[in-house]
């Protein structure tokens, strides 16, 4: 255990963060350099970088996260190859960046989301809520010869959390110091919010996810336009909404009517789902730019709504991140859905929207590290406070 006590007495920890999300985009890799723990916590960026899943690779992921069922050898292998795929990229990013390897205390692994079910459900014979996400930390701790802590959300979802978000432990550390009622949105393949109070008080966060984000957007420009996705929204702003396909999704999308805590995936939003109001807006014979109008006009539409319903303290900013963060269009709906609230994007705070998700599990690492609880009990729905993730040591 020597190998931990000397990470815990280091006085600044130079900690490298993973994010591979829902979307299968590709890997959001964060290099920061950080002090201190909890209220206490200092960091700086040293590098970045997103390194986009070649598109072989990315259908691979999609098909494989949406077929019902796998053998176990699948499972198996599929846990040591995305270990593997990360352990390359970031080798790449290393070299690229002109690093030194031997600067990296740590790395901090989201792992990529198979199955996510917080709710229980008669599993022989007990009741059972689980989560998985697979390119296991042991195995890329091993290949690259540096620690890792990852699967974060499994003891919030042992002791009867969500498991989601996390992040907003990190929006508290980040967003306490302006002082303001700032509602943190993440949009990512779904989105989620995070309630800081101006005074800091961790009790009163309110986080949950809202529902879809650029997922229904991104199928519909793949599926319609064989696109990856509707660059800066030109496509959803080419189009009109359609006022029978906005109700149907909102009657096939219960999703925002659920009370938090509540957290959700590609176990909702899955193909079934999403041909389904395809299916429908064909019937219709609605034109393909209104249909991606119309989902995006309703992913903003989710999140308003969720946030009008669940959150009833003042809200005076909006700081938005991830990659719905650079889709005008979307954001241009969030900002008439949300009337006079002003929405910046969190680089206006001083933090890049790009990689919010892959610092801020860098920073739940460095509590992991400390010893220190770090999920959102009042977001989560947890029974209680705990250490999140696993330390794999080499």
């Amino acid at each position: 255990m020597s190998a931990l006590k000397n990470l815990q007495n280091k006085n600044r920890l130079n900690i490298l963060g993973l994010m591979s999300g829902t979307s299968c985009d590709g890997l959001d890799i964060a290099l920061i350099q950080v002090s201190g723990s909890a209220a206490q916590t200092r960091f700086k960026i040293v590098a970045t970088q997103s390194d986009p899943y070649p598109t072989g690779i990315k259908a691979q992921l999609l098909h494989f996260i949406s077929k019902k069922r796998h053998a176990l050898k699948d499972i198996s292998q599929f846990n040591f190859y995305m270990a593997k795929i990360w352990a390359g990229q970031i080798t790449r990013f290393i070299t690229e960046k002109n690093l030194d390897v031997n600067i990296i205390d740590l790395i901090a692994s989201h792992g990529q989301t198979i199955w996510h079910q917080p709710e229980t459900d008669k599993f022989f014979d007990q009741d059972i809520s689980s989560t998985l996400q697979l390119g296991d930390p042991g195995v890329l701790a091993a290949i690259l010869n540096i620690p890792v802590v990852g699967d974060f959300r499994v003891a919030d979802v042992a002791l009867g959390g969500q498991g989601a978000p996390l992040i907003p432990y990190f929006d508290w550390i980040f967003f306490s110091q302006f002082k303001k009622n700032i509602l943190a949105l993440n949009i990512g393949g779904v989105s989620n919010i995070s309630f800081i109070p101006a005074n800091g008080d961790f009790k009163k966060i309110i986080a949950f996810d809202c529902g879809p984000g650029n997922m229904l957007i991104d199928y519909v420009t793949q599926k319609l336009f064989n696109k990856s996705f509707d660059t800066d929204g030109k496509i959803a702003a080419s189009g009109k909404n359609s006022a029978s396909l906005f109700q149907y999704i909102q009657k096939l999308d219960t999703f925002s009517e659920l009370v938090p805590p509540k957290s959700t995936g590609r176990e909702l939003y899955n193909k079934e789902f999403l041909d389904r109001f395809i299916h429908f807006a064909r019937q219709e014979k609605i034109k393909a730019e209104n249909i991606v109008h119309t989902v995006t006009k309703y992913t903003a539409y989710a999140i308003f709504i969720s946030s009008k319903k669940f959150i009833k303290n003042k809200i005076d900013e909006i700081a938005i991140a991830g990659g719905g963060a650079k889709n005008s269009f979307l954001v241009k709906l969030l900002k008439e859905y949300f009337e006079n609230i002003e929405i910046k994007t969190t680089s206006a705070y001083g933090l890049d929207e790009d990689f919010k998700e892959a610092i801020g599990f860098a920073i739940l690492a460095n509590e992991t590290i400390h010893g220190n609880v770090s999920n959102v009990p009042s977001a989560t729905g947890a029974k209680r406070a705990a250490v999140l993730g696993k330390i794999c040591l080499v």
